[in-house]
């Protein structure tokens, strides 16, 4: 069922990057990879809510403002860091820059990695959630 799903996934995805659809190529594909399971996606935004009795967290994509509100789920598999070190579920809060790394699934996403974002990225993912008024 994996490889059908892959075949699947591999020839809509050569439909969309041939021409085939109305959106340009680089938003097709990036619908394409977002509706096809077993597709890494990544999403850049700001923590908006936290569930911390479920470990959820919800994160507003800074590069896309008509992206819905995401929420993850976060497992004992998924890796926290910040700078390439492992940090904690308690070293989240509402308005933290992260970089989400997820496959997407029906509920909430499958989360591999939470990369809280430090320097120049991190004030770069701010200024771009105030612009958007988060």
């Amino acid at each position: 069922m994996k490889t059908r799903v892959k075949v699947l996934g591999a020839a809509v995805l050569v439909a969309v990057l041939g021409g085939v659809g109305c959106a340009g190529t680089k938003e097709a594909a990036r619908d394409v990879g977002a509706a096809v399971p077993g597709l890494s996606q990544n999403r850049e935004g700001v923590v908006t809510d936290m569930d911390k009795d479920a470990y959820r967290i919800a994160v507003k994509a800074v590069d896309d403002p008509s992206a819905p509100e995401a929420w993850f789920v976060l497992t004992p598999g998924t890796r926290l860091e910040r700078d390439g070190q492992a940090v904690t579920w308690d070293d989240l809060d509402e308005g933290t820059p992260v970089r989400v790394s997820y496959e997407p699934a029906t509920g909430p996403e499958k989360t591999y990695k939470v990369e809280i974002l430090t320097g120049d990225k991190a004030d770069e993912v701010k200024r771009k959630a105030e612009h958007l008024g988060q």
